[in-house]
């Protein structure tokens, strides 16, 4: 039972990773700093990536751990 804990931990963090490189990615596309109108479009996407990297990660885990 234990392991099953500590491998979720360690998908998560390693979704992580991903998840990071994806934001500094869209930092640079979208420049946020420039105008109000590209932060709230920076935002939206932030909020977007998040909800599809939990979506995503949950999905995952379900199906390797049906039990979890």
């Amino acid at each position: 039972m234990r392991w099953k804990a500590v491998l979720i931990l360690f998908i998560i963090l390693l979704a992580l990773i991903p998840a990071y490189l994806l934001n500094q990615w869209l930092q640079k596309k979208i420049r946020p700093r420039e105008s109000i109108g590209r932060l709230f479009l920076y935002l939206f996407s932030g909020m977007l990536t998040v909800f599809v990297f939990v979506l995503v990660l949950v999905f995952l885990i379900r199906v390797i751990f049906p039990g979890a």
